[in-house]
């Protein structure tokens, strides 16, 4: 099998967790990867997300708890690639010469750093800034 190193950002990750469009595109790049790298400070964004759909009253407490379990579970399997120096400054260029905000350039410099084979996003800004530093990209659909 060939090796496939794949980094999901947020927008992307997200649809594991959620009933929604996309979501079985991202199941089946999971199965197909090697390798899944998050950004160092994904959990804490999918954590975001979960938390205002609580409060929003899209998911119950127990089912809140048990996404996180499957959070905290899949964060144990995941590579994480934490937000060096390196990182740091590729998500820097990308925002020089892309509108992003720091979270979305962050996944950017995250996969550059790890040069993974595809990154995955279902943002089409983040798509077009990740594919103009040279990121092989998936757009997943919304």
């Amino acid at each position: 099998m060939a090796r496939m190193k794949l980094l999901f950002d947020t927008s992307a990750i997200l649809k594991r967790y959620r009933e929604e469009p996309g979501r079985e595109r991202v199941a089946s790049l999971l199965a197909a990867a090697t390798d899944v790298v998050l950004a160092d400070h994904c959990k804490v964004e999918i954590a975001a997300g979960l938390c205002q759909d609580l409060q929003d009253a899209a998911i119950s407490p127990q089912q809140y708890a048990q996404v996180m379990a499957q959070v905290h579970a899949d964060f144990e399997d995941f590579a994480v690639a934490r937000l060096d120096a390196r990182a740091q400054a590729l998500a820097i260029a990308a925002m020089e010469t892309h509108r992003l905000c720091a979270m979305e350039a962050l996944h950017i410099g995250a996969a550059q750093a790890a040069a993974v084979d595809l990154f995955v996003t279902a943002d089409p800004q983040q798509a077009l800034a990740a594919r103009a530093v040279g990121l092989k990209t998936e757009l997943i659909e919304t």
